[in-house]
C-alpha cells in the first residue's frame, strides 16, 4: 500500500481536479477524492499516509501530520546574494564548484544546494538533482519552473536544474561513468533541525535510507569527487573522506572522497 497520495482542495473545479488525476497518473500514486467533511490529517489517518500531495490554484503542496510544504528555495537564496556579495560557501568550496561543472546532487530536497551550485556552475554546467519522495519531487519539480525570485540571476539558477524521480541507489548505477565532475550527498536533510517551521513537514515525506559504501562506490564511478554533508566526522571517515572541511562556529562537516587514480570503478 502507498504511504503517499494525491488529492486536490475542495471545489477545485473541472481544472484542477483533472490536473490532480494528471499527477496522480505520472506518479503512479493514487487518487483519493476529498470527502465533504473532514481534514487533510483524517485524511492521512483513515489511509494510513505519511504525505499526501494537494493541488490548489496556487500550485502543488505536499501535506504531512507536520504541516504544508509549499515550494521555496530556502537557503539558497541568501546563499547566493551573500555569494554575489564576494562571500563564501562552504559547500561551494567543498565541491570546488566552477563554470561549467557538471553536478550530481543526489538528495534534491527543497533544491536550496542545487540552486547554489547552479548558479555557480553557470549556463554552461549541468546540475541534476535526484529526489526518492514523489510527493516532494512534484512539488519541487514544479517549483523550479514557476517560482519567481526578484533576482533574475536566482531565477535562471533554479530553472537550469534537472530533478529526477527516484532513489539515488537505484538511479546511480544507470548513469554512463565520468558523467559528472562531483556527486554530492546531504543525508542530514532527511533529518532537519531546528525550529523552522516551514522545513518541519519534510520530516514524514522524505525518504530515509542511510548512506552506505555502495552508494559511494557508485558515486565514484561517476565523478572523481564525492562530498558529504555529517555532523559526524567518524562516519565521514568510514565511508572515505580523507579531508574534511567545514566553518570554525559550525557542527556541519564536509567530507571529501576522492577516487584513487586509475579506480574508475570507485573500489
Amino acid at each position: 500500500m502507498s504511504i503517499y497520495a494525491v488529492t486536490a482542495i475542495r471545489k477545485c473545479g473541472t481544472e484542477l481536479y483533472n490536473e490532480a488525476q494528471s499527477w496522480a497518473r505520472t506518479l503512479d500514486l493514487p487518487y483519493i477524492p476529498r470527502p465533504i467533511h473532514g481534514t487533510l490529517d483524517q485524511l492521512l489517518r483513515d489511509r494510513g499516509l505519511k504525505a499526501v500531495l494537494v493541488a490548489t490554484h496556487q500550485g502543488p503542496q505536499v501535506y504531512t501530520e507536520e504541516g504544508i510544504l509549499k515550494y521555496h528555495p530556502s537557503m539558497g537564496v541568501p546563499r547566493i546574494r551573500n555569494l554575489k556579495r564576494g562571500g563564501s560557501d562552504h559547500l561551494a568550496q567543498a565541491c570546488g564548484f566552477r563554470p561549467g561543472m557538471r553536478v550530481l546532487d543526489c538528495t534534491l530536497g527543497l533544491a536550496a544546494d542545487a540552486v547554489v551550485a547552479s548558479f555557480l556552475v553557470g549556463p554552461a554546467g549541468k546540475v541534476v538533482g535526484l529526489e526518492a519522495s514523489p510527493v516532494l519531487y512534484w512539488a519541487v519539480a514544479q517549483g523550479l519552473q514557476h517560482y519567481e525570485i526578484e533576482d533574475p540571476d536566482i531565477t535562471a539558477s533554479l530553472r537550469r536544474i534537472e530533478p529526477r524521480l527516484g532513489k539515488a541507489e537505484d538511479l546511480l548505477p544507470a548513469f554512463p561513468a565520468d558523467s559528472f565532475d562531483v556527486v554530492y550527498f546531504d543525508p542530514m536533510f532527511r533529518k532537519p533541525v531546528g525550529n523552522s517551521a516551514s522545513m518541519q513537514p519534510l520530516r514524514p515525506a522524505s525518504y530515509h535510507k542511510p548512506l552506505d559504501a555502495g552508494m559511494i562506490r557508485d558515486a565514484l564511478r561517476l565523478a572523481p569527487r564525492v562530498v558529504v554533508k555529517e555532523r559526524d566526522e567518524d562516519l565521514l571517515r568510514s565511508l572515505g573522506a580523507r579531508e574534511i572541511q567545514g566553518g570554525k562556529y559550525s557542527k556541519l562537516r564536509y567530507g571529501i572522497i576522492l577516487r584513487e587514480e586509475g579506480d574508475q570503478d570507485g573500489k
